[in-house]
């Protein structure tokens, strides 16, 4: 049974089925937008194209809430040009220390 269910995730399976693998990334991608980002996080180390649809920016600005830039221009100066949607929902979902490190808030 395990060899046949690893068989799923790869391109074009040994019996020359199609596979988890083949499904186009965008649309990998479209589902992801309905799913939170630990499960992204999880499917994405099935494939190659799922771990390119989780990296999509559409998949992550979805994510993040409609004023995210408002929130960056609240952290200390930093460089966010460049970063893709994914760089800063995770910058955004850490802690932020405050009150000489006594406290801690999260963005997201």
């Amino acid at each position: 049974m395990g060899a046949s269910l690893s068989n799923l995730t790869e391109n074009g399976s040994a019996n020359g089925r199609p596979g988890l693998g083949d499904i186009p990334e965008n649309c990998v991608a479209c589902v992801f937008m309905y799913l939170n980002p630990p499960e992204i996080c999880n499917l994405a180390r099935l494939n190659r194209a799922f771990r390119g649809a989780a990296s999509s920016d559409a998949v992550w600005e979805s994510k993040l809430p409609s004023n995210y830039h408002l929130l960056l221009d609240l952290l200390p100066p930093q460089n966010f040009d460049g970063l893709s949607k994914k760089d800063i929902f995770a910058f955004l979902a850490r802690s932020v220390p405050f009150d000489d490190g006594n406290k801690a808030c999260r963005f997201l």
